[in-house]
């Protein structure tokens, strides 16, 4: 299967934001967040890179993007209130791409703190969530009913599995990936199987 990719652009905020868009066959359309882009975060993390991989393997048509100020998109680093928007503003354009498509919304570290500060909002057919920053505060309440996929290393402390274990639930699946630690070196490839396998459980739309 063809993991080709195209530069896309969308707007937020008045600002130019720069993406990469995977256009798949199957019922599916993911957004993808990077970390925090203070500490080096963009939309070519390896992590990042990974779950896009996975989703597209899946059939999923795929958008990673930089936040503001984060590679070319334009403007600056706003706390996360912008690059919440930021995040709207992507699934807004995915889903005119792909109206008929269950939209997936997936996130790492800062990503995914932005990704459930916005799950609510959005009608998900999925939520991935990439070692959520849980040891730095509680994470805003996930949407009810949406399949969701928790999932950090064993080393993580800024993901600690132990609270992450918290949240576990009917939907809500924690996964733990022995030997590795926030910053997925090793374990991606582990994350992707881990995603993979998730994904085949998420029914389509």
């Amino acid at each position: 299967m063809s993991l080709e990719e195209r530069a896309f652009s969308f707007e937020s905020d008045g600002l130019r934001i720069e993406a990469m868009l995977h256009e798949g066959e199957g019922a599916l359309a993911a957004v993808i967040l990077h970390p925090h882009p203070l500490y080096g975060g963009d939309m070519d993390n390896h992590v990042v890179l990974a779950l896009r991989a996975a989703l597209a393997e899946a059939g999923a048509t795929t958008l990673r993007f930089n936040f503001r100020g984060a590679g070319h998109s334009e403007g600056s680093f706003d706390d996360g209130r912008g690059e919440a928007e930021d995040a709207r503003n992507s699934m807004s354009a995915l889903r005119q791409l792909r109206p008929a498509a269950g939209l997936v919304l997936a996130g790492y570290s800062f990503g995914a703190l932005v990704a459930a500060g916005i799950s609510r909002e959005i009608e998900l057919r999925a939520l991935i969530l990439v070692s959520p920053p849980v040891a730095l505060g509680p994470l805003p309440e996930l949407p009810t009913g949406v399949p969701s996929l928790l999932i950090t290393g064993e080393f993580d402390d800024i993901a600690p599995a132990d609270r992450l274990a918290a949240l576990e639930g009917p939907v809500t699946r924690v996964a733990v990936v022995p030997g590795t630690g926030h910053a997925w070196w090793p374990g991606v490839d582990a994350l992707a199987l881990e995603v993979a396998a998730f994904l085949k459980g998420v029914p389509a739309p």
